[in-house]
């Protein structure tokens, strides 16, 4: 099982970050784009349900990808986890979950993703290769999205000035 964790600072509130963070729709908008894993174009909501646990995530990606994520931790807005459920389309089963925590510091917040994921099947060459390779692309994925996420998050809300 790999575990990675990558943490930022952002100039904004929790709630701030919250509200892009916990909005499916939102995902494509500060997903990473550069790496060598399909990223998602689409994001939307798997029942009718939009908030709190239970609640489905699906996003699709680039090259057709499906994943289906639950949300599993929902404290807003602090913590948001979620476990992949499925994946459709994918040439490998990854089973992952992934935890945001959301930290004021004075006027910004640290935020967390920490990734927990193993690989699913048995033997292939594709598998061996992303097992050797895979904590790399997804460090670059993780540090790429948070990086995305900070600039999304202080362009909608800009830091005050401090001579208002």
């Amino acid at each position: 099982m790999g575990h990675l964790t990558n943490s930022i600072l952002i100039s904004a509130p929790p709630q701030q970050i919250w509200a892009i963070l916990s909005d499916v729709t939102r995902l494509p908008e500060w997903s990473y784009k550069e790496g060598r894993f399909p990223y998602p174009v689409e994001g939307r909501y798997g029942s009718e349900q939009t908030e709190g646990e239970g609640t489905l995530w699906v996003g699709i990606a680039t090259d057709g990808q499906q994943a289906t994520q639950k949300i599993t931790v929902w404290e807003p807005p602090h913590k948001l986890a979620y476990e992949q459920q499925s994946s459709e389309n994918a040439p490998l089963q990854i089973s992952q979950t992934s935890t945001f925590s959301l930290e004021p510091t004075g006027d910004q917040t640290q935020i967390t993703w920490s990734v927990d994921w193993e690989l699913g099947g048995g033997f292939s060459l594709n598998r061996l290769l992303l097992w050797f390779t895979g904590s790399s692309a997804f460090e670059a994925m993780i540090a790429g999205s948070l990086e995305n996420l900070k600039t999304l998050v202080e362009a909608e809300f800009p830091p005050a000035d401090p001579g208002e």
